[in-house]
């Protein structure tokens, strides 16, 4: 079967898994105050069996973000990424469910900037934001 779920990284399937560390952005969920979600493209690797990702210096608007605000209010979270091909047997897609937590600034800057050319010279500045999952979904065309 093409599709699954785990409850760690470590446990995902090979094509999974390939998914997963080639993916060069993620799409971040987490659930504001009125329930509502909110989704926004990252940047991410991974470290230690969780995911984490950081506030960089790509420009936003002021104050404190929606998914910072979100996550210290309901740190329930998904992350997802995808291989899309215009051939339909190629694709496939990882999501991670759990817990996340708001770590202070520098805390992912290696594993960033071993991912990321960009964070090299310049890592994030902001705050870092690590998913634990609990629950790994997963699909791809071929097993």
């Amino acid at each position: 079967m093409p599709g699954g779920s785990c409850a760690g990284i470590d446990e995902l399937p090979e094509a999974a898994r390939g998914i997963l560390e080639a993916a060069r952005r993620a799409f971040l969920s987490t659930v504001a105050a009125d329930g509502q979600p909110h989704t926004v493209p990252v940047c991410f690797a991974l470290r230690d069996g969780a995911v984490v990702t950081a506030v960089d210096h790509k420009p936003k608007r002021g104050g404190e973000l929606a998914r910072i605000t979100n996550i210290k209010g309901h740190p329930q979270a998904a992350l997802a990424v995808d291989r899309w091909d215009e051939d339909w047997r190629r694709l496939g897609w990882v999501m991670l469910q759990g817990e996340a937590a708001v770590e202070g600034p520098g805390s992912a800057d290696a594993e960033l900037a071993a991912r990321y050319p960009q964070y090299r010279d310049r890592p994030p500045e902001g705050v870092v934001i690590s998913l634990q999952p609990k629950r790994i979904i997963y699909w791809t065309w071929t097993p």
